[in-house]
């Protein structure tokens, strides 16, 4: 068995049961959704009456990371709704080239095939590596903010910033975000800068004690802090609490830190009162960069739809 047959058969129908899954949460009738993955209305069925959680089971016996495939998924359905077919087929050829040179599907190779060498290292020195699933991430999050109608509203003085961190992250050089900020210009949202590992010290750090203490917790988009930007946040359900002002910039991380640690479920957002020489912000955390931007976006006075949804929320 040749090794991209092994992905063929192992992830790439996993790979769509998610990317289904996850056009239908954005609220996709079947037919709508078999047309954007190319497959039959019965297939996408079938796909839909996997649990997700089956699913991502399936992908991690593979040899895949779970929360990795997830946001993988989330982009690939985003670039399918956006008509970006060349996107989401560059990204998904990316994501089994990354984990080919990875050596992510070695094991479940030789477990199927006693042929295959215990030493081989055809994938890694054959294959080359696919663009880095999370940068690609987090460039999707920053586009999908950046064009937001309204957006510029909720971009802070001291700018935006988009963060996202590896399944099991623990220090700044596991992490994504933007080198510079998104800023406003004009009634525009410009990014400054690009994604890449360690990006954003501070967002990060602020990313990383969060996700310490709720692993599910793996990005966060920084926007400006208001009253009813919180309200709305609740009004969706989302966890918020509220921090500061504190003493110093110095005093800002352990504070956070604390408050984070006498929580008792999981926080969907931390609204920061800032303090002498820091401005408030809120930091709205999510699953995936996108989740954590789309919920950022329920801040504007009309929150955004995806593409292909109704007013009501269900496709037609």
């Amino acid at each position: 068995m040749l090794p991209h047959e092994l992905a063929a058969r192992y992830i790439v129908p996993s790979m769509r049961a998610l990317v289904a899954h996850v056009l239908r949460e954005k609220g996709l009738g079947q037919e709508r959704i078999a047309r954007l993955l190319g497959v039959s209305q019965p297939m996408v069925s079938r796909y839909l009456r996997r649990k997700r959680s089956e699913v991502l089971r399936e992908l991690e016996e593979a040899g895949a990371l779970g929360d990795e495939a997830s946001s993988v998924a989330a982009v690939l359905a985003s670039r399918l709704l956006q008509g970006d077919y060349r996107g989401y087929i560059s990204l998904f050829t990316s994501y089994i080239n990354t984990l080919l040179v990875r050596g992510s599907l070695c094991q479940l190779h030789q477990r199927l095939d006693p042929m295959v060498p215990r030493d081989c290292s055809i994938c890694s020195s054959l294959f080359q590596p696919g663009s880095d699933p999370l940068v690609l991430e987090v460039e999707e999050a920053v586009r999908l903010f950046s064009s937001a109608p309204g957006a510029e509203q909720l971009v802070p003085n001291v700018g935006s910033n988009i963060v996202a961190a590896a399944p099991h992250a623990s220090s700044l050089q596991e992490t994504v975000g933007l080198t510079g900020a998104l800023v406003r210009a004009g009634d525009k949202v410009v990014a400054v800068g690009n994604p890449a590992y360690g990006g954003s010290r501070h967002t990060a750090q602020v990313l990383l004690l969060a996700k310490k203490r709720w692993p599910g917790i793996r990005a966060v988009a920084v926007i400006a802090h208001s009253r009813s930007c919180i309200e709305r946040l609740r009004e969706k359900g989302l966890h918020v609490i509220e921090t500061g002002p504190h003493r110093s910039p110095e005093r800002l991380l352990e504070e956070i830190a604390e408050v984070l640690s006498k929580t008792g479920g999981p926080v969907d957002a931390v609204a920061d009162l800032g303090g002498q020489g820091l401005e408030p912000v809120i930091y709205v955390f999510g699953p995936n960069a996108l989740e954590a931007v789309e919920r950022a976006l329920t801040c504007l006075p009309r929150g955004p739809r995806s593409p292909g949804q109704s007013p009501g929320g269900r496709e037609p």
